[in-house]
């Protein structure tokens, strides 16, 4: 019995306190679930599918986020999306966390897609700034 919601990703990382680095959160935050020490993707893709079977857990809460690089943090790490890496660089993403992928094909990815990790940035800074102006014009 697989759970009834699709998994949710949330642009908000919750704060983890160290003591509780290596739990995996109920969707509400009010049950351990199961347990990811931050060494292999492939255990916390497991230990996922495991707790799927019976609960939601909380991905946007998930243990080690300090894993994922900080290059592909913030703006790379919501519009990818990227769930969570190991201390490999290995990393769960995909709309659904479904896919593995190395930190550096996500590097590439954005590479080909806008010339760099940076230039993604930057037009995401642009059109921040002309949604604003638009807003500001509409406004009055």
């Amino acid at each position: 019995m697989g759970s009834e919601y699709p998994r949710r990703f949330s642009p908000d990382r919750a704060p983890i306190d160290p003591a509780l680095a290596n739990r995996i959160f109920s969707f509400d935050g009010e049950e351990v679930l199961g347990y990811w020490n931050g060494l292999s993707i492939d255990d916390l893709a497991r230990e996922l599918e495991r707790i799927e079977e019976d609960a939601d857990p909380n991905y946007a809460g998930l243990p080690h986020g300090q894993n994922i690089p900080e290059d592909l943090r913030d703006e790379a790490e919501k519009d990818y999306p990227i769930w969570a890496c190991d201390v490999t660089g290995r990393c769960l993403v995909g709309e659904n966390a479904t896919r593995i992928e190395n930190a550096d094909a996500i590097r590439e990815h954005y590479h080909k897609k806008h010339g760099g990790l940076e230039k993604f940035k930057e037009l995401l800074r642009i059109e921040r700034e002309q949604k604003i102006e638009s807003l500001r014009l509409k406004k009055g």
